[in-house]
């Protein structure tokens, strides 16, 4: 980027920050996630080091906070209130101790003093930052920050929350500092009242607390269960013995000790290896909490070296904010392209500027459809929000418009397959009322199309189908283009002299990959459907139906099936008998009938018998139904079972596993590192357990 490139986006960039700052901390209407705030600050500062001579004084990154609401009194505050510094992964806070130590060593602090630095770290609670003043041991005023000088007086408000004492267990001058949260549950109540009354929702927990405080009758505020949290002492008589602290831990005790709520989290660190493994802790159990954690905060243990470290002019040097892994960031669409999928589907994606974003980088995202497209009015070059949860693919959510330069081009969505040059269409398809609709997806007409095929293959050959370790995309394109094999039942045709002539089959790798394909001839029934690819049968569909064959079909004799006898047998039913089986809806169906009296699917199926495939047909039933009509979801690591393990021990017991959480929805079973179903069960208030729950539900130990 050139000086006059950098010039103008520093430019764009401070215009849109400010706006957004007003809209958050003036007029409490956000418009954009903090993350997605955080991302463009983070741009801007990168930019100003790389090019020194452009930072000016009204820059949004030589300022601390905002300005307060006019609508209350303002109020100096006695002490100026900092912003601690941001790190984002270990490495980042290697450079801190190692910067804090120089720092203390450069001050003339011992070196065997400065190498047993100790870290107090504590969680880094998403609410309303609040300062609370008093006068012989009774609340004076409460404020907020403010611009960090001037703040507002909602002492009124603050005194509503019962866990802010009003009074303190001693008649001590202080002034102290913390933070108003609101719980989930209560988040989601206040909303409904809200949306009844014809009210925007809050967006989360953090907007809510700020809304709460900043209403101007007190009732209100009352009627919300505000709490708080206090972890610092600004201020306090040190002529009392009883007020003197050596170390953060002892403050935080003291404050105890005073009446005020202190959260019990903190911990004493000896070294960054320990600080990292709290981080980690608390990363991995933040949905436990009832209210938001957006990091940790790590504090210098010792107070004198806390005051020989002091502040720059914008934070303090002997504290830092390590913060989680954003869901949201923004980043620069570089290009949008199609995929074609399995089933004709084109869908755009967007080549992103690569970005870090929950834990990852990132450097593609869907568009889903044309519409959306559309919607967003997102073109090529524009500055977007990303956003990212858990195990959910990366999507753009917003388009920043005050950052285009004029050289963005919007995208024109093909007229033909970009892969067989075949014309692309929408389907019509029927609403649940039976009117007919234009799809938002654009299809391939073409059946035959190679990327079609492809992905078809690429679904039917992995874990969830046929599971053919060593054939991964690239192989499977390869024997396309070579043509040795053009469907599924091609695969199982396949010599190792076939592939030893091949790139990427030295040595005894053909060999391998043959024999990966013998042990796949066997396989389970609701695997071999799912495999199969049939449009709206994905892998819940797929078990209702092993289990209608496993009640119904088989013999008691025998669990192996023939792959002509059974998809014969499932090719005789009708529309409205596969409609008649429980959890089989309209769509799949419909989709069922035509595809298994397909000419096309059948002679396939008869060339997969001659291959030697068999089905392992399930069970015909069984009396621990201890599930029965119970519908589970899945979020999670879980330590001692896979996904798919812990979704068999589901259906066994006559439950089912969907993808997504609904009010319909039983139990969440949560592991490690929850995404966004974790939050959307909290939401709706469904039932969530972790791994020791499930076993209890489904009677393991």
């Amino acid at each position: 980027m050139d000086l006059h490139a950098a010039e103008m986006r520093i430019a764009a960039l401070r215009k849109e920050i400010d706006r957004h700052r007003v809209a958050y901390h003036v007029s409490d209407r956000p418009e954009i996630s903090d993350e997605a705030y955080d991302a463009l600050y983070t741009e801007l500062e990168t930019l100003e080091r790389e090019y020194p001579d452009l930072v000016t004084p009204e820059s949004p990154t030589q300022r601390v906070g905002a300005e307060p609401l006019v609508a209350f009194e303002k109020v100096r505050h006695e002490v100026a209130q900092w912003s601690f510094d941001d790190i984002f992964d270990f490495e980042e806070l290697r450079a801190w101790d190692v910067k804090v130590k120089k720092l203390l060593a450069r001050q003339g602090v011992p070196t065997e003093e400065e190498n047993d630095l100790e870290y107090c770290c504590e969680l880094k609670i998403d609410g309303l930052k609040m300062i609370l003043t008093y006068r012989e041991g009774l609340l004076v005023q409460g404020a907020t920050r403010g611009d960090g000088s001037v703040g507002e007086n909602v002492t009124q408000n603050l005194r509503t929350i019962r866990s802010i004492p009003l009074r303190l267990t001693r008649p001590v001058d202080a002034i102290v500092v913390g933070e108003v949260w609101l719980a989930g549950d209560e988040l989601q109540r206040i909303n409904q009242e809200r949306l009844a009354a014809g009210e925007p929702a809050f967006a989360n927990p953090r907007n809510a607390a700020a809304g709460s405080i900043r209403q101007l009758d007190p009732k209100v505020v009352a009627g919300r269960k505000l709490d708080a949290f206090v972890y610092d002492i600004d201020r306090i008589d040190a002529s009392d013995e009883r007020n003197r602290t050596e170390t953060q831990s002892k403050e935080l005790e003291l404050l105890r000790e005073l009446g005020f709520k202190v959260n019990a989290e903190f911990r004493r660190c000896t070294d960054i290896r320990e600080v990292e493994a709290y981080y980690q802790e608390w990363a991995k159990r933040r949905h436990e909490l009832p209210y938001g954690l957006d990091g940790i905060v790590i504090k210098v243990e010792s107070r004198r070296f806390q005051e020989v470290l002091g502040y720059t002019g914008k934070a303090p040097r002997f504290g830092v904010a390590y913060k989680f892994p954003a869901e949201q960031a923004t980043t620069v669409v570089e290009n949008i392209t199609v995929q074609v999928g399995r089933t004709g589907v084109l869908t755009p994606v967007a080549h992103l500027r690569p970005v870090r974003i929950a834990g990852s980088t990132v450097s593609r995202a869907t568009l889903h459809n044309t519409d959306e497209i559309e919607r967003l009015d997102v073109r090529i070059g524009d500055t977007v929000i990303l956003q990212k949860a858990g195990d959910i693919i990366p999507e753009v959510v917003a388009v920043l418009p005050a950052l285009r330069s004029g050289n963005e081009q919007p995208y024109v969505f093909p007229i033909m397959c970009p892969i067989c040059r075949s014309p692309v269409s929408r389907r019509e398809d029927q609403d649940k009322h039976g009117r007919t609709e234009a799809s938002v997806a654009v299809y391939c007409t073409n059946p035959a199309c190679f990327a079609v095929e492809r992905e078809r293959i690429i679904h039917a050959v992995g874990r969830k189908g046929f599971d053919i370790v060593g054939l991964g995309e690239k192989i499977i394109e390869q024997l396309m283009n070579e043509g040795l094999i053009s469907d599924l039942a091609d695969i199982f045709d396949l010599s190792a002299g076939d592939l030893e002539p091949l790139e990427r089959f030295a040595d005894r790798k053909a060999e391998k990959l043959v024999q990966s394909i013998r042990n796949a001839r066997s396989i389970a029934l609701e695997k071999f459907l799912f495999a199969l690819g049939i449009l709206h049968v994905g892998e819940e569909t797929a078990h209702l139906i092993a289990e209608h064959v496993g009640s119904e079909y088989r013999s008691a004799e025998s669990s192996i099936g023939e792959v002509k006898e059974v998809t014969e047998w499932l090719g005789r039913k009708t529309e409205e008998e596969w409609a008649a089986l429980p959890g089989i809806g309209a769509k799949s169906a419909e989709s069922l009938r035509a595809w298994f009296i397909d000419v096309k699917h059948q002679e396939m199926l008869s060339r997969m018998q001659e291959q030697g495939i068999t089905l392992v047909l399930p069970e015909a039933g069984t009396d621990e139904r201890i599930l029965e009509g119970k519908t589970f979801v899945l979020t999670g690591e879980l330590p001692s079972f896979t996904r798919d393990e812990a979704k068999d021990m589901i259906r066994k017991r006559g439950g089912s596993v969907s993808s997504s959480v609904s009010r319909k929805t039983n139990y969440v079973v949560a592991g490690e590192n929850p995404g966004s179903k974790y939050d959307k069960a909290r939401e709706l208030g469904v039932t969530v357990v972790d791994e020791s729950g499930f076993k209890a539900l489904i009677g393991e130990r």
